[in-house]
């Protein structure tokens, strides 16, 4: 049995199959992103509360073949050894963590503190960030969020799955938003129904622009909500979830 594998049980077993495995890509080929680092967490690293884990853009294609090999351990690192990798990023370097997975989770489905902070601190020296759908409208979750993004370095957005959603979690104060989107929604425009501007990601509607050039994930502060066109190969079973529930609503 491979080494890598064997350490990857071992982890697994002593964490009660909480398990937090990453893989490191070092320069992302992803044009929309740009050539800078960019993370893939395991797919338990999910929470429940995703409304959108079926439809997914990282469950379709050459990424999820990639999410799939680091949830079985055969890439990247645990926890431990990925912090170490971070506290080694140049200073104010530009990086996304997960283009595929969460945060990592504790025993009761909610974030792991200590393991979130721990991460935090690792990163406070560069200019990165992440998206979560742990629910911050939960006490534990909210804690957690807003401590991570006061240690600075790593900006934590909160993703939300309707616009409704995004409303709530703009009304927190504790991060900033996204929200997706159906694939046909307008370039320009968008707001939610009490008026709170939508920026659709640039990277969606300019051909020249990637995450690396445009960092408006990266702005804690912000006043938009960003909007994510559904995409991937499951772009249309989103868009036709995300109408019907407006629809419904």
């Amino acid at each position: 049995m491979p080494i890598i594998m064997i350490e990857w049980l071992s982890y697994t077993i002593s964490k009660g199959k909480i398990m937090s495995w990453v893989h490191l890509t070092n320069v992302s080929g992803n044009r929309k992103v740009g050539p800078i680092k960019v993370t893939t967490t395991e797919k338990s690293s999910c929470p429940t509360e995703c409304g959108v884990m079926d439809e997914c853009y990282a469950g379709g294609g050459p990424l999820a073949i990639h999410w799939n090999k680091v949830g079985e351990g055969q890439r990247g690192d645990n926890w431990e050894a990925f912090t170490k990798r971070v506290r080694r990023f140049h200073k104010n370097e530009l990086w996304r963590h997960n283009q595929a997975g969460d945060l990592p989770p504790n025993e009761d489905g909610k974030l792991d503190e200590q393991k979130c902070e721990q991460l935090a601190n690792a990163a406070s020296h560069t200019n990165g960030w992440t998206y979560t759908h742990y629910d911050p409208t939960d006490a534990h979750n909210n804690s957690v969020i807003k401590g991570m993004n006061e240690v600075g370095g790593l900006v934590v957005n909160l993703s939300a799955d309707t616009m409704e959603q995004a409303e709530t979690y703009h009304e927190l104060g504790i991060a900033p938003v996204t929200v997706v989107l159906p694939e046909d929604a307008p370039n320009m425009g968008n707001k939610t129904p009490n008026g709170l501007p939508i920026v659709i990601c640039p990277a969606q509607t300019q051909d020249d622009m990637a995450c690396n050039r445009c960092k408006l994930c990266q702005v804690q502060d912000r006043k938009s909500i960003v909007g994510f066109k559904a995409h991937g190969s499951r772009r249309k079973k989103l868009s036709a979830k995300l109408l019907d529930e407006s629809v419904a609503v």
